[in-house]
């Protein structure tokens, strides 16, 4: 199963890091790009990414869709 554990402030570090980034892209959270961008996030966090302005900043795949279009 899983091994990895988000306790509460690892969950608002990446809240909040969604949050900027759907105010940035013009994305309601409820939307399944919102959606999209969470799983990205949390696959940084996983990854050791934990900055929370580092989440906000770095590059993901969700924002580059969001700007070709």
């Amino acid at each position: 199963m899983f091994d990895f554990f988000l306790d509460p402030v690892d969950i608002d570090v990446l809240k909040r890091a969604l949050d900027a980034r759907c105010q940035k892209l013009s994305i309601r959270p409820e939307s399944l790009e919102a959606e999209m961008i969470a799983s990205q996030l949390i696959e940084l966090f996983q990854s050791g990414v934990t900055d929370q302005e580092e989440l906000v900043t770095r590059p993901i795949a969700m924002e580059l869709f969001h700007r070709e279009r």
